[in-house]
């Protein structure tokens, strides 16, 4: 009888160690694997890059059942995701997924980290967010008359369009205010020419000590895609009041 007691707890420590085994961190290195859908997207803020979290089909993570995804922006944002098993064309995977949208054309670092028994396993993958290109361009201005040989300011805003979503911040656009003749006039009060989260830029413009009277012509130009030169005119006048 001591025999058989002493045979069982032998049994009981080995298979003690072999459960231990199961989820040690060398037998886990394989369980969660990443890819990505759509990676190029462009950041418009509307298209979007699918970051997957694969696991075999017998996995199962702790009572939670999730994946905490962490995207590593200026601003680190977090999102938790339930497992579940997936059923399509004749095949089953068990997943977790997010949806990723921009609005800058960068790249940024995705981790996906599970629980199990206690130990985490993480995993990451940088993703690439290509430039989104404006498809047309328009310019507007607070006043359409502006006082010669004054520092009084109009503000002009040329905005970047698509079709879908917005361009990507920072994008480039260049404004000018010429006479009939070409000329330049006026001066801009901190030019700027890159676009904020909606597409626009806003400058402040005046004539200053230009006494020019009469026609302007306000001239704001961006490429698009295909290096195909976008551009809008808007004219205002010079005058007395």
């Amino acid at each position: 009888m001591r025999i058989r007691i002493e045979y069982i707890i032998i049994l009981l420590i080995m298979l003690s160690c072999n459960t231990d085994n199961e989820f040690s961190p060398e037998n886990l290195e394989d369980v969660l694997s990443l890819s990505v859908e759509n990676n190029g997207a462009v950041a418009d803020g509307v298209e979007e890059i699918e970051v997957i979290a694969n696991f075999p089909l017998d996995f199962s993570t702790e009572a939670d059942g999730v994946v905490d995804f962490t995207i590593f922006r200026e601003t680190s944002e977090s999102r938790s995701q339930n497992i579940a098993l997936i059923q399509e064309d004749g095949s089953q995977r068990r997943q977790s997924s997010i949806m990723i949208n921009n609005t800058k054309a960068d790249s940024l670092l995705v981790e996906a980290t599970i629980s199990v028994n206690g130990i985490l396993i993480s995993e990451d993958v940088t993703i690439n967010f290509s430039r989104a290109f404006l498809e047309e361009i328009n310019i507007t201005s607070s006043a359409l008359t502006i006082r010669p040989g004054s520092f009084n300011e109009i503000e002009i805003t040329t905005e970047l369009l698509r079709d879908s979503g917005v361009v990507s911040l920072n994008s480039i656009a260049e404004t000018v205010v010429v006479d009939t003749l070409g000329q330049s006039r006026g001066i801009f009060n901190g030019y700027k020419n890159n676009s904020n989260a909606e597409g626009q830029i806003v400058n402040n413009f005046t004539l200053g000590n230009d006494d020019y009277q009469g026609r302007l012509f306000v001239i704001a130009t961006a490429t698009g895609i295909n290096n195909e030169m976008q551009t809008d005119t808007l004219t205002i006048f010079s005058q007395n009041e």
